[in-house]
Parts: structure tokens; C-alpha cells; sequence
């Protein structure tokens, strides 16, 4: 699917469907709770997520697919049970080098015991209603086999004269769900597939 957004808006928009997804996991989850009653209890916490998500992927391997690659990182709760950790890799200020440029985003997602589940179940919701808003649009999400547990990938040309491609890989994995997210230009949505889906394998076996 080719489109003629300009990158800026694509991302905020792609943004804001994820914060939708899991706004609405949370107001499922408030809802559950009221509905349970007070009595129930064994509220838990997710275990930290990585303080550096980064960190487990070698510098020189940013720098060879995100060229001039500027490196940062965070994080934090995600809510009362939930941690997560981001990692941005992007090419500085918009420089390109020999005619290439790129932006990789990782997010990790990581779920906790509840008095509802053991953090396994709300991972699983979560990567559905990812699974379920990525086909939203019409387009068809692609699982990927030999992935953690289950994954899809979308891929998309990201500009009109199909230069610029783009990737989203999306991973569940026990109580984490992992979404890699990569822009290229010059480049094809299978290479950028590709590269998405070897930098979710090296992050996950780092976990």
C-alpha cells in the first residue's frame, strides 16, 4: 500500500491508534475492577522492564541501519501493573548519509500479575487488540513463524514515490509484548521487514 501522507502525520497517526489500543485495555481493566468488588485482592506489579532497551542491541549494528543513528531510551510505568521501556534510534536531525537515512523504534510492553490474571492474559489481550486495530485499515498483517509465541508484520511503501518503506513487527512473548517499528529510505517494505524482524529476535533473546 503506497502513501501519500507525509512521514510526520503517518507517525502521529500511528501513534495515536496505539495509545487508543491501550487506553481502552485500561478502561476494560477499571471496569473489571468496580465490577469485582472491593473484596478481591492480590494486586501485583510487573517486573522492571529493561532500564536500557538499547543496550540490547549492539551500537554498531544502529549505526549500520539507521545511519548517523542518534541513540535514546526510557523507562517507566505503563500504569499500576504494567512496565515500559522505549528505545529511539533516528538519523540525526534528518541528515542523510550517501542518500540513506532511517528511524527504529522499539517499545516493550510488559504485563503483571492482577487480581484478574497472571500478567500472561493481559499480554495476550494486548497483542489481539494490536493484532485486531493493525487490520483495521483493510490492510492484512503477515504472521511471522519462529517468532516468541506469535508475531505479525505490516509493511508499506511510506512515500509516494516509493523510496521510503516502512515495517511494524509486533511480538508476544509470555507477559511482554515487543513492537519494532523501522523507517528507510532508499529501501523496500521486504528489506525493511527483514531488518525489523532480526532486530526483535536479538532484543527478545537478550530479555
Amino acid at each position: 500500500m503506497v502513501s501519500s501522507e507525509p512521514d510526520g502525520v503517518d507517525r502521529l497517526d500511528r501513534v495515536m491508534r496505539r495509545v487508543g489500543v491501550l487506553v481502552g485495555i485500561a478502561a476494560a481493566g477499571l471496569f473489571s475492577f468496580f465490577m469485582a468488588g472491593a473484596f478481591l485482592s492480590g494486586v501485583g506489579a510487573a517486573d522492571a522492564a529493561p532500564r536500557d532497551l538499547c543496550s540490547l542491541f549492539a551500537s554498531e549494528e544502529w549505526r549500520r541501519i539507521v545511519p548517523l543513528a542518534q541513540v535514546s531510551h526510557h523507562t517507566g510505568p505503563g500504569g499500576d501493573v504494567r512496565n515500559d521501556a522505549t528505545c529511539e534510534v533516528a538519523s540525526q536531525d534528518g541528515w542523510q548519509e550517501k542518500g540513506r537515512h532511517g528511524r527504529l523504534h522499539a517499545f516493550l510492553d510488559r504485563h503483571g500479575a492482577t487480581r484478574y490474571g497472571n500478567g500472561w492474559e493481559e499480554a495476550r489481550e494486548t497483542y489481539e487488540w494490536l493484532r485486531e486495530d493493525a487490520a483495521g485499515d483493510g490492510s492484512a498483517p503477515r504472521t511471522v513463524r519462529g517468532l516468541g509465541e506469535d508475531a505479525f508484520a505490516e509493511t508499506r511503501f511510506a512515500s509516494s514515490d516509493g523510496t521510503r518503506a516502512e515495517a511494524e513487527v509486533t511480538v508476544l512473548l509470555g507477559r511482554d509484548v515487543l513492537t519494532i517499528e523501522y523507517v528507510a529510505e532508499p529501501s523496500s517494505p521486504e528489506r525493511v521487514r527483514q531488518v525489523a524482524v532480526a532486530v526483535a529476535k536479538t532484543i527478545l533473546a537478550e530479555l
